[in-house]
C-alpha cells in the first residue's frame, strides 16, 4: 500500500501580534490515497481510497486569550476495487465496485490561548457542530449487475483540543494538535439507525493547520 498525506491551510497576511480586536483566519487541508492488491492463484483484486478533508475557520478575538468564530468541514472519500475471480473450468468474472463518502459538517468554537513568549502559545478549543453526511456502497451483485444503496445521515457533536502555536512572522504561523475529547451523535435518515461515539485520545497522530491574526480598525 502506497500512502500519500499532504497537510496545508488557508491563510492571509495582516497584523503583528495576536491580540484582542484581531480577525483570526485559519484551517487545514488533507489528501490521502491508498493502493491495496491481493493476488492468488484463482483470486486478484487491486483497490485505490482517495480521501480530501478541508476545515477553514474564521473568529473574531475579544481579548488576548478569548476568540471565538464559525468553522465549517468538508471531508469526502472514494473507494474503487477491481475483483477478477478465475478457476479452472469456470469463466473469468471480473467486478468492479465504488464506494463514495460526502460528509458537510458546520458550527461554531470558543478558544483560549495563553501565549508562552513571542513564538509559543499553547490554547484549547472546545467545538460544538452539526453535520450531515451521504453515503453511496454496493450491496450485492447478480451476475454483471450492481446494487448500490444511498444513504443520508445527520448529526451534531462536541470536541475539546489542546494545541500548540508556533509563531513564524506576524501572527502567522502553524498549530500542532495531538488528540483531545469528543462526543458524536449521528442518525441515519428514514431509519432507526442511531450512533453514538465517544473518543478521547492523546498522541495517536498530529493534526497541523495554519492560522493568522488580522488588525481591526
Amino acid at each position: 500500500m502506497k500512502k500519500l498525506l499532504l497537510v496545508g491551510a488557508v491563510a492571509l497576511f495582516g497584523a503583528m501580534n495576536a491580540q484582542k480586536n484581531t480577525i483570526l483566519v485559519g484551517g487545514n487541508i488533507s489528501y490521502n490515497t491508498s493502493k491495496t492488491t491481493n493476488n492468488t492463484a484463482a483470486y486478484n483484486y487491486e483497490g485505490k481510497t482517495d480521501e480530501f478533508s478541508f476545515n477553514p475557520q474564521i473568529g473574531y478575538q475579544f481579548t488576548d486569550h478569548w476568540t471565538a468564530g464559525v468553522k465549517l468541514g468538508v471531508s469526502s472519500s472514494k473507494q474503487t476495487g477491481n475483483s477478477t475471480y478465475s478457476f479452472p473450468g469456470f469463466p473469468t468474472s471480473t467486478t468492479n465496485l465504488e464506494t463514495k463518502n460526502n460528509y458537510f459538517q458546520y458550527g461554531v468554537f470558543g478558544r483560549y490561548t495563553i501565549p508562552l513568549n513571542e513564538t509559543f502559545a499553547v490554547f484549547g478549543e472546545l467545538d460544538v457542530f452539526a453535520s450531515n453526511g451521504k453515503t453511496k456502497e454496493p450491496l450485492m451483485t447478480s451476475g454483471s449487475t450492481i446494487v448500490y444503496n444511498e444513504s443520508k445521515t445527520t448529526g451534531f457533536g462536541v470536541a475539546f483540543t489542546p494545541n500548540l502555536f508556533i509563531n513564524f512572522k506576524n501572527s502567522f504561523g502553524l498549530n500542532f494538535n495531538i488528540g483531545g475529547i469528543g462526543y458524536t451523535h449521528e442518525k441515519v435518515k428514514d431509519t432507526e439507525v442511531k450512533t453514538n461515539q465517544f473518543g478521547f485520545g492523546f498522541g495517536k497522530g498530529i493534526t497541523v493547520g495554519i492560522s493568522k491574526n488580522f488588525g481591526v480598525k
